[in-house]
């Protein structure tokens, strides 16, 4: 809490701090946690002119100096939203969006351009990893802090996931095709004929007539 780390820092000049805690109390009634927070960091760093230095203020100066800052901060608020009408050029300032309102309207135009929440995440970063499988077109919604599909995937079939039996499952089946394909040309090899080479028998040589040569050689002797 930001009284006690005032009072760790400034100890009460008068009593302890446990005695004088519900006075403290009643001095931050309806103050901003910004305002407390601010005014005890000045108070610490001696940045208040007309407060003591080596002691903790009173409550009703604790008092005094938080609603001054809220007051200041309350002047930066209004010259901001004068400035945006000079600048807009409206008669009236346009009111700022709550962060309800902003995560609404985020809602609400993902739904309008039928994109699916994938899931959520606390930063982009965050989810940088995831974003390799994404399909093209997803979008990161920042006051979401979620993922969110292409346009039209909300009214698309979600995609089914898989799962690590469907992997084991698909490597199964392709490890029996490629031991099948391996025994198929196993046996192939096994039972395919092996080409005979036999050797080649010379064609038988033609014989001469020798009969009719001795013959005629007769004829030519008379007697």
């Amino acid at each position: 809490m930001a009284l006690g780390k005032l009072f760790r820092a400034l100890p009460p000049r008068r009593a302890n701090p446990e005695e004088l805690m519900e006075s403290y109390l009643i001095a931050c009634h309806k103050c901003t946690k910004h305002a407390i927070e601010a005014v005890v960091i000045k108070l610490i760093r001696g940045e208040l002119k007309d407060m003591p230095k080596a002691w903790a203020p009173s409550p009703a100066e604790l008092s005094s100096a938080i609603r001054d800052e809220m007051d200041f901060v309350q002047r930066q608020v209004d010259l901001a939203a004068e400035r945006q009408m000079i600048e807009d050029k409206r008669p009236v300032a346009a009111a700022p969006r709550l962060f309800e309102q902003r995560a609404a309207d985020a809602k609400a135009k993902m739904e309008a351009e039928g994109r699916r929440l994938l899931f959520e995440a606390d930063s982009f970063n965050a989810a940088a990893s995831s974003r390799r499988n994404l399909r093209p077109g997803s979008i990161y919604v920042g006051i979401l802090g979620a993922w969110y599909g292409p346009e039209g995937s909300l009214y698309q079939p979600e995609p089914q996931p898989v799962t690590e039996a469907d992997m084991q499952a698909a490597y199964q089946a392709e490890m029996a095709a490629a031991d099948a394909e391996m025994q198929e040309i196993l046996r192939a090899d096994m039972f395919e004929p092996e080409p005979t080479t036999e050797p080649e028998i010379d064609p038988p040589a033609e014989q001469t007539d020798v009969a009719p040569a001795q013959q005629s050689a007769f004829e030519e002797v008379e007697f």
